[in-house]
């Protein structure tokens, strides 16, 4: 499939009867949706949405949301998703550099009229940003005829995808439409998604995670997607006490409340839970072996990737064996290509580059860091890892987090896989710190597991008896929660900042 629009008229000719997207009590068939999109596109082209025009949503994941987000690609625009929960410094910080015309915003979104702090962050840019209300666009017409408008040519760009900006100024990775379809037909096809699945949204729309693996992965399997504005503890719960959940995709934080919730009997076991899927450098042995054993999933796929890779690079694959789920980040999927840089044997630690049609086409106006991010094709990720006999790719760390530990190299990752693997732990972030002795040392910050405490000593001790000396946490903090940037990553440079002053 080469377009969004072809897509869905796809899914509309042969499963038009199936829920496409449900939100609560609303829902739309394929074929409704089909017929949603066309004529939201003709009215964006009523608005005046011109051929590779750009337009920012800053929005929750509702269904009205999904379908303006699609309608903007079907009618040739490029979207520029924007996290909820964004600032206006920040949104500000994307817009100018995007050259937005359009930025499309809802009334409420958790508390917070987005329509009206829109209006007032565009007064002054240059060019001027149109602000509409998630609806009908100004000037166009939300009942005429349902046509698609300019059909989108493949190799054009669908999205530019903003970084979270986590090491200096958001950059805009410049997303293309088939590359993007066929990203999210192999992570379907290797899922093993179907017709008929249930499968809820957990991710923002602003994330590649979201509007890539969360609508159009689905979509490619026919299977019905369940939107969640808000997600939270709660209202995951909620859900997979009223929603047969056949897929569910999401972190491990999330799987972790799930869990917690049918340990202590407020949720029953989800007798549809089929498929997990979930990323992290370190998904925990017992994280896996809990969703297998306490929730009774079948898979659980382990999958890695990057917004500059259109989303997914590497997953496990159903039926792998346990310690392949829990040690590594899978093998790359169809297309594409990982090494390590610099090369060397099985086993060599490196950073991971990656090579395929997937590679963005490059970052919105910015040559030098297009050029410094791609090489010969290669893609650099940050990432430390090395590649297994088994073709298997392992994650150590990122780049900037390993430390020297008196001469010794240190990789996070490591330290975070043993002491997830305590009982007690539910999650944990290791960066360094400086030491005037050796350098740099370990600290550690931990979420512990409720009702199961453990002390900091404990958890040191735990380290102590499984990792080299000079690995082992010199210092490390309880907390209620590791902190997080707007897409959800751990914010490892607030925990840098934090980090000096543990003792």
């Amino acid at each position: 499939m080469s377009s969004v629009a072809g897509l869905l008229a796809a899914a509309a000719g042969d499963a038009g009867d199936v829920v496409a997207l449900a939100e609560g009590a609303r829902s739309l068939t394929y074929r409704a949706l089909d017929t949603a999109v066309r004529r939201r596109a003709s009215a964006w082209a009523g608005a005046g949405l011109r051929h590779q025009d750009r337009v920012a949503v800053w929005a929750v994941p509702t269904l009205d949301c999904a379908v303006e987000m699609l309608a903007v690609v079907a009618a040739g625009g490029v979207l520029v998703p924007l996290n909820p929960r964004y600032r206006a410094t920040e949104v500000r910080g994307i817009l100018e550099p995007a050259r937005c015309r359009f930025l499309l915003a809802p009334a409420s979104a958790g508390g917070r009229d987005l329509a009206v702090e829109a209006t007032q962050l565009v007064a002054g840019l240059d060019p001027a940003v149109a602000v509409l209300h998630l609806g009908i666009p100004s000037g166009g017409s939300d009942g005429g005829a349902p046509d698609r408008g300019s059909a989108p040519e493949p190799g054009e760009i669908a999205a530019v995808q903003f970084t979270s900006g986590s090491t200096g100024r958001p950059k805009g990775a410049m997303l293309r439409q088939q590359p993007m379809l066929a990203s999210a037909a192999g992570w379907t096809a290797t899922v093993g998604l179907r017709r008929g699945d249930v499968f809820p949204l957990t991710y923002p729309l602003a994330h590649v995670g979201g509007f890539k693996t969360g609508l159009l992965s689905p979509f490619t399997a026919r299977a019905t997607v369940v939107l969640l504005p808000e997600v939270s503890r709660a209202s995951l719960v909620a859900m997979a006490r009223d929603v047969p959940v056949s897929v569910l995709s999401a972190p491990p934080a999330a799987l972790g409340y799930l869990l917690e919730a049918v340990r202590s009997g407020e949720l029953p076991r989800p007798a549809a839970l089929r498929t997990v899927v979930t990323g992290s450098a370190v998904v925990s042995a017992e994280l896996v072996r809990a969703l297998v054993g306490e929730l009774g999933v079948t898979d659980v796929v382990v999958a890695y990737g990057l917004t500059e890779a259109t989303g997914v690079v590497t997953m496990t694959r159903p039926g792998d064996p346990l310690e392949l789920v829990c040690e590594t980040i899978g093998a790359p999927v169809e297309g594409i290509e990982v090494r390590v840089s610099p090369a060397g044997p099985p086993g060599t630690v490196g950073e991971l580059e990656v090579r395929g049609p997937t590679v963005m086409a490059g970052y919105l106006d910015a040559p030098e860091a297009t050029a410094a991010a791609v090489r010969d094709g290669w893609l650099r990720t940050g990432d430390l890892g090395w590649i297994g006999d088994d073709g298997y790719v392992r994650i150590a760390g990122r780049a900037d987090d390993t430390m020297i530990v008196g001469g010794f190299t240190v990789h996070p990752a490591e330290i975070e896989r043993v002491l997830a693997a305590h009982p007690a732990v539910r999650e944990a972030a290791v960066v360094p710190a400086p030491d005037a002795r050796v350098g740099e040392v370990p600290v550690a910050f931990v979420v512990p597991r409720a009702g199961q405490p453990a002390g900091a000593a404990e958890l040191v001790a735990w380290c102590a008896g499984r990792l080299a000396d000079f690995k082992v946490p010199r210092r490390l903090r309880l907390v209620e929660d590791l902190p997080r940037g707007a897409a959800g990553k751990v914010a490892r440079d607030q925990l840098r900042d934090l980090a000096p002053g543990v003792r």
